[in-house]
């Protein structure tokens, strides 16, 4: 727009420059000053014809005849002299001719009639008015600029924001449209034709000619010639109704139409969870999930109204002997070298704790289930395409349980998880022990399976995952504990993953891996504590003895904790004596032996005494155990520690044998570098 009318203006300059050279060049007089142009001077009509004749006058005879033909002329006519021979044409009265050695020659110069006179004056006002004619219109048009100019000021050049060639500004010199390279802006919309765009609230609209709305595109929903659209959490594209009822939906599975219900995406939430007629929950894992040498089973009868299928809780779909027809009572099963498994446990010890908090108990039927493999690693434990795999038949058994509660009319859902699995990705070099890969690994498990869950139950909260703490890197000849390490980093981060104890302070079997059978109920036991106090009670995340700050002076180390119930104690009511009560200092991962004290220093607070300052990249360890260690686990040669809380004076569980045990809080295994902090 700025070029056309920078067009404008010069015609209508040059227009008005021509008229005016026109009518000097046909009106002025013979004695006028010459007329200025911009390719110089030049001289008027009548001067011009004036000029020819001096000029031919000074070279004519004084007889001044006009000969008949060019021969007569040159006969009567001598040397280097001029003479007028008489014009055939009606513009012309004569030409001028000249004698040269005795031969004729024009001299191009003629007299011009009053004919071509006449003419050329009659041209010269024709052209005059036409130039008068475009500078009316190019004043019309400058007019209309103006008009628009009152409003709106066009600025060609440097950009007054800087980012526009050409800019638009009204009188205030604020931009209200702009043309750059990558296209133009208007700021208050644009009119196509009879119709418009502009920027409305949160959107792009169209108008009519009689600015009335007939589109809209805006990032939620909108509309265009009748159609209307939104976005949605549901995949593919859904079409309703005008009462929003929906006619047909397509996405990645078969087309559904109208007449066909289609459920809502359930999103799940965390700690929104309902109490069910039946609440489902899962231990899941490797060998301590399943009981591996817990023998015998100790919790053989059901004092509460706790379930499980008909085939009991190890038995899993697909396998010989699975029985999904009925609901039985929940109790423990010596099935070949598989005996106590800690889900009883868990499901005993909630109802337990919910009684005793004035709960009633007939309100609370928990299903258990063990659908987990000994010696499998987070790897072959996770989603897989093979149908044979064991979560897809963790999956399927979720279904029959939930079509088995439907079935009897009971109303259903999954509110846990429990992790038991650490142990095989220690053992070998096949499977991962990066603590960053097993948390991933992990994670995406328990991530794929609430969303199979959910879809299968219909729950509108998310389940939580309560785990234990591996132990048994030292059982595989290994020095990290980097798998335990990442279940515990993971509890501080994830919001629904519960790390219950540290499964080094669980008694153990002659094989200095798998847990007794007390042992077992006491896993379960532990965990039904995490799980009552996270989701029945609801006093938040349950957090187990772990540290929350480090002071590392050159002379000795302070370690803050959480402590659930207080005061810390540093003794051997859990765990045998342990070196250093399980602390140790690495420098270059090598252990070095400058700790001279640990000791208890207020609340929350353990004191460690160093001979030396330790160097800037040292490591502090907790219950890691050494390289010269037995390669064991448990609570008496394996790696271990000696700090505990108090929460066992306030809080002991009597097991299925007749034992009562305090369930004190074992601190977490855990370390804590200088250089990058836990």
């Amino acid at each position: 727009m700025a070029d056309q009318t920078q067009r404008l203006e010069i015609a209508t300059v040059r227009a008005e420059i021509g008229s005016n050279i026109l009518y000097r060049f046909s009106n002025d007089s013979s004695n006028d000053e010459s007329i200025p142009t911009s390719s110089g001077d030049i001289k008027n009509l009548k001067k011009i014809i004036l000029e020819i004749q001096s000029d031919a006058a000074s070279k004519i005879s004084v007889s001044t005849t006009i000969y008949p033909n060019v021969a007569k002329g040159l006969e009567a006519t001598p040397d280097q002299s001029i003479f007028l021979v008489q014009s055939n044409e009606d513009t012309e009265i004569y030409s001028v001719w000249q004698n040269v050695s005795g031969a004729a020659v024009n001299t191009g110069k003629t007299a011009l009639s009053a004919t071509a006179v006449e003419s050329a004056l009659e041209q010269s006002e024709e052209a005059a008015r036409l130039a008068g004619e475009a500078a009316d219109k190019a004043d019309l048009a400058l007019v209309d600029i103006e008009e628009i100019s009152s409003k709106t000021a066009l600025y060609v050049g440097e950009s007054l924001g800087g980012i526009y060639s050409h800019e638009f500004v009204d009188q205030n010199n604020f931009i209200v449209a702009g043309i750059s390279p990558d296209g133009v802006g208007f700021f208050s919309g644009s009119d196509f034709g009879s119709g418009k765009t502009t920027q409305g609230e949160g959107a792009f609209e169209i108008y009519d000619k009689n600015r009335f709305v007939i589109g809209r595109i805006g990032a939620t929903q909108s509309f265009l010639g009748g159609m209307h659209w939104r976005n949605t959490e549901s995949a593919g594209i859904e079409i309703c109704d005008d009462y929003g009822f929906i006619l047909a939906r397509y996405d990645n599975s078969a087309p559904v139409h109208a007449g066909v219900t289609i459920p809502s995406p359930i999103i799940p939430r965390l700690n929104r969870q309902q109490r069910t007629q039946i609440m489902l929950i899962i231990g899941y894992g490797q060998s301590l999930s399943r009981g591996i040498n817990s023998l015998p089973a100790i919790s053989t009868t059901q004092p509460y109204n706790n379930i499980m299928i008909a085939s009991g809780t190890k038995i899993r779909n697909g396998d010989s002997g699975y029985n999904p027809s009925s609901f039985v009572p929940l109790v423990a099963k010596t099935e070949g070298t598989e005996g106590e498994d800690p889900v009883v446990g868990l499901c005993n010890g909630v109802v337990r704790r919910a009684i005793a908090d004035g709960e009633i108990a007939a309100d609370w039927s928990f299903l258990g289930t063990s659908p987990g493999r000994s010696a499998r690693s987070v790897e072959e434990l996770g989603p897989s395409s093979d149908p044979n795999a064991f979560y897809n038949k963790m999956v399927r058994y979720v279904q029959d349980a939930k079509n088995l509660a439907d079935a009897t009319g009971k109303s259903f859902s999954c509110w846990a998880y429990c992790w038991d699995q650490g142990e095989s990705n220690y053992a070998g070099t096949t499977f991962t022990k990066s603590p960053y890969q097993y948390a991933q690994l992990m994670l995406a498990l328990f991530d794929t399976l609430s969303k199979q869950v959910v879809a299968i139950t219909g729950q509108e909260f998310q389940p939580y995952i309560f785990s234990y703490q591996v132990g048994g890197h030292r059982f595989y000849g290994v020095d990290k504990n980097t798998i335990a390490l990442s279940q515990w980093r993971i509890s501080r981060e994830r919001p629904d993953f519960v790390l219950a104890v540290p499964v080094y302070a669980i008694p153990v079997v002659t094989d200095d891996v798998h847990l007794t059978n007390e042992g077992s109920w006491l896993l379960g036991e532990y965990r039904s504590r995490a799980m009552y106090q996270t989701m029945v009670r609801r006093s938040g995340k349950w957090r187990p003895l772990e540290p929350i700050k480090v002071d590392w002076q050159a002379d000795h180390i302070d370690v803050k904790f959480h402590v659930p119930c207080g005061p810390l104690v540093l003794d051997t009511a859990i765990c045998a004596q342990a070196v250093n009560m399980g602390f140790d200092v690495r420098e270059s991962d090598a252990v070095v032996d400058i700790i001279t004290s640990v000791t208890v220093v207020g609340d929350d607070t353990v004191r460690i005494a160093i001979s030396r300052e330790a160097n800037a990249t040292a490591v502090l360890t907790y219950a890691r155990g050494r390289p010269t260690d037995p390669n064991k686990s448990g609570p008496v040669v394996g790696p271990r520690g000696n700090l505990r809380d108090s929460h066992g004076l306030q809080d002991t569980a009597v097991s299925p044998l007749g034992n009562t045990f305090a369930l004190h809080n074992p601190c977490v295994m855990f370390q804590y570098s200088r250089a990058t902090g836990f």
